[in-house]
């Protein structure tokens, strides 16, 4: 999803004005936003349309690549002007507001859920929230160190865990950003080899296992920093190219075969046995090469300079995508707001559907102020 060799104008260096900036980063990242708040509704039909249905990944590996893609483009670009220390203490402001974001989040839906919960007490289990209401210091202090979390707010978690190990990578990464790349792909075959993950409260382990995903993130850092000059030639290979859309077409059948079990007999036992489980937790490795395949082919055949993405048609998106932070903590209150109305008895084909567009109306709306009120928005992506 980086930018290609058609178009020089997209280089981090090469933009000088917002109408220079590459408007898929945030595109992207406006759809995967909103993909997510459908599949955190589950009543509704619409989540059914959603990438999770079509592959082996899904919203969250565009999220975090793309958040690592803005992240190299922003603080490989700082770095170059006024060095890596500048750029470190941006990396650490930048994981402060992701931090507080999540904090604030977790009060607010607490304060939501209560709320709902007079009703439909049920929701404090389904939130993950019945352990903040039995022990509420210890709770706190907990998520406060980044071992709670609420359901749906996992991603927001593990951004901010990846932004405060930026903070230490970037550095060195900003002098040798290929064997920082092998070491974090090191780590991630350690982590799978060895069974490693985070202690997550009261019980369990992190949902989204940092020491996993952080190659993911790593990868976008990796490919924003570099030079349009600098993208490998292997990544314009036909070859390569035509490996992915195999893959992406594999995938498509495993996935349809979750839905249609009539296909599932057309796929070998020992194939089954080789892929599952496909886990989302630990970031198996094909939902992995999926995700890198379908990127690929993005990049390849969506080039940055379409005039169609500064379009009005694509603006809520585009907003959505460039206020990414606020607009997440939003979409996790509005999913339980859509689960609780639904959950009320209202569950049709009408009401998903209404509750599924005002939410989404809302993310666009709330995007579209932000960006009224920004007066210090610059031609760069923000990180998250």
């Amino acid at each position: 999803m980086a930018c290609g060799d058609h178009d020089r104008h997209c280089d981090a260096e090469a933009i000088l004005d917002p109408a220079d900036r590459d408007f898929r980063i945030d595109l992207f990242r406006g759809l995967a936003l909103w993909w997510i708040f459908l599949d955190h509704v589950p009543e509704t039909y619409l989540n059914h349309f959603t990438p999770k249905n079509f592959g082996l990944s899904d919203a969250a590996e565009i999220l975090v690549f793309l958040s690592g893609l803005a992240s190299g483009s922003v603080y490989g670009s700082v770095a170059r002007q006024s060095g890596s220390v500048t750029a470190s203490l941006r990396v650490l402001r930048r994981a402060f507001e992701i931090y507080l974001a999540q904090i604030i989040t977790v009060v607010v839906l607490l304060t939501q859920i209560s709320l709902l919960a007079v009703r439909q007490p049920s929701l404090l289990d389904h939130a993950n929230l019945a352990v903040f209401v039995a022990r509420p210091a210890e709770t706190m202090f907990q998520a406060m160190m980044l071992r709670y979390t609420p359901v749906d707010l996992d991603p927001l978690l593990l951004m901010a865990i990846l932004h405060f190990g930026l903070v230490l990578a970037l550095p060195v990464m900003i002098r040798w950003p290929t064997p920082v790349l092998v070491a974090s792909a090191v780590i991630y075959f350690l982590a799978h080899w060895f069974d490693w993950s985070i202690p997550a409260y009261p019980r369990g382990v992190i949902y989204f296992n940092p020491l996993d995903w952080q190659l993911l993130y790593v990868m976008g850092v990796w490919w924003g920093m570099k030079h349009v000059k600098e993208q490998p030639a292997i990544l314009k290979s036909r070859l390569i190219a035509g490996l992915a859309a195999i893959y992406l077409l594999f995938s498509l059948f495993i996935t349809l075969g979750w839905h249609f079990h009539s296909l599932e007999a057309y796929v070998p036992a020992a194939i089954v046995r080789a892929i599952y489980p496909i886990d989302k937790g630990d970031l198996d490795i094909l939902r992995l090469l999926h995700f890198l395949a379908l990127a690929l082919l993005c990049w390849r055949l969506l080039p940055c300079n379409l005039p169609v993405l500064r379009t009005r048609v694509f603006r809520p998106l585009v907003q959505c995508g460039e206020y990414s932070l606020p607009i997440y903590c939003v979409s996790v209150l509005l999913s339980f707001a859509a689960h609780a109305i639904l959950n009320m008895g209202w569950n049709s084909l009408a009401s998903q559907t209404l509750v599924s567009v005002a939410g989404i109306a809302v993310m666009a709306a709330i995007a579209g102020l932000l960006a009224r009120i920004d007066r210090t928005a610059t031609s760069h992506p923000r990180t998250l």
